[in-house]
């Protein structure tokens, strides 16, 4: 038989076997608005899933040596081309891959032709992050990124 049990941190449901107690599922207690930002974030996660899987592969790698001009450089081009972009990190010498961002960005907006680079999805286990150019993750949350266009001919150079 099942029964409910309110621990002091959370509301959970919790089932009685024969031996043993543990935890079946959690129960949530939520506002309107709780459960619209719920669904919101479902929308963004879903919206940043499906624009991983546009972008095929990472188009620049980033070694030990770290990030040179030229690499600044191949990202404005890459950018410019296909607005966003995978970038692998082959290197933990260079701190975070949120910090490898930052270095990028800097190189990006040093070069003077784009505006703004975002950071779309920092994908640890792969070390690589996605980049976009600004109001990309708008257009991710609008559910207007990634476009109609076949996959193919925008990654085709």
């Amino acid at each position: 038989s099942a029964f409910n049990v309110y621990p002091s941190s959370s509301l959970a449901t919790w089932q009685k076997t024969s031996h043993y107690s543990h935890i079946v599922s959690p129960v949530r207690v939520s506002t309107s608005s709780e459960e619209n930002d719920a669904v919101d974030d479902s929308v963004i996660r879903a919206g940043i899933d499906k624009a991983w899987r546009y972008v095929p592969k990472p188009l620049l790698r980033i070694g030990g040596k770290g990030v040179s001009d030229s690499h600044g450089n191949s990202l404005k081009e890459l950018l410019n081309a296909h607005t966003a972009v995978k970038v692998k990190i082959n290197s933990s010498k260079l701190g975070s891959l949120e910090d490898v961002f930052e270095i990028l960005k800097g190189q990006v907006e040093k070069k003077g032709d784009i505006s703004g680079v975002e950071l779309i999805h920092v994908r640890k286990s792969e070390n690589t992050i996605m980049l976009a150019k600004k109001g990309t993750m708008k257009s991710i949350q609008d559910g207007n990124f990634p476009p109609e266009k076949d996959v193919a001919d925008s990654f085709s150079s």
